[in-house]
């Protein structure tokens, strides 16, 4: 007979999946739902990293529209995020998570009030920022990824909204890009360095893929403001929950 908890755990990565294929922020239901179906904190949250790829492939595979010109872009932030998640999961295997436990909450308040507040940049306005700069500010968003990773969808999503001069579905099509990249290389070094629950792992992968197809879909039929406004509200419910669990 199939475990409740873990039939929990996959409409958990559905639920998460969603949320983090429209805006970021799936920890917010797969961390509660890992840990409610017996996993260890630590494990808990390597674990949804590698449940996460699957959430991310079916959120870029379902963006192709999106990401139709702007694979370079995307691929270029990827790798650079990449860099930093593999120096990241090496600090979260030698130091505990609470130092960015604790920031965490602060970073979605910004997040948030970078929504809310942001203005859509003219797109024929051309940024002149130094790709090294680019380089820095990804790889600080793949070291996050790396070493804790909570809501970083979102976090990421803000940073593009300044970075670059896209609408937002693109913006949010290349963050399930950068995200899932950074992902795969932080899971790949947590396989052979930490220890993986891969049954509640199985079960989460499964619902954050159906999850991740059904996100940018839904997202196309939102208004832009809409989602805004959704993306905000998650991000401060999110610094909410984080804030509690950090202090």
């Amino acid at each position: 007979m199939l475990n409740f908890t873990l039939v929990l755990v996959f409409f958990g990565g559905i639920v998460g999946g969603i949320i983090s294929s429209v805006a970021g922020g799936a920890s917010i239901v797969s961390y509660p739902v890992l840990l409610i179906s017996g996993v260890p904190p630590i494990f808990a949250n390597i674990t949804n990293h590698g449940a996460l790829i699957f959430d991310y492939l079916g959120a870029v595979a379902s963006s192709a529209q999106e990401l139709k010109g702007h694979w370079k872009q995307a691929l270029f932030y990827a790798i650079s995020a990449t860099v930093g998640a593999i120096f990241g999961t090496y600090l979260l295997l030698a130091f505990p998570s609470s130092v960015f436990e604790k920031v965490v909450p602060i970073f979605l308040v910004i997040s948030g009030t970078m929504f809310l507040l942001g203005k859509k940049q003219n797109r024929g306005t051309k940024k002149n920022l130094a790709n090294i700069w680019v380089i820095i500010i990804m790889a600080l968003m793949g070291c996050y990824t790396g070493y804790f990773g909570g809501a970083n969808g979102v976090i990421v999503l803000a940073v593009l909204q300044y970075l670059t001069n896209e609408d937002f579905l693109v913006n949010n099509a290349i963050k399930n890009v950068i995200c899932g990249v950074a992902n795969v290389s932080a899971f790949i070094m947590f396989i052979f360095r930490s220890k993986i629950y891969w049954q509640q792992g199985i079960f989460l992968a499964a619902g954050m893929l159906i999850g991740g197809l059904l996100g940018p879909k839904i997202l196309r039929h939102v208004s832009v403001k809409m989602v805004r406004w959704i993306v905000a509200i998650l991000a401060f419910i999110q610094a909410i929950y984080f804030f509690i669990q950090a202090y």
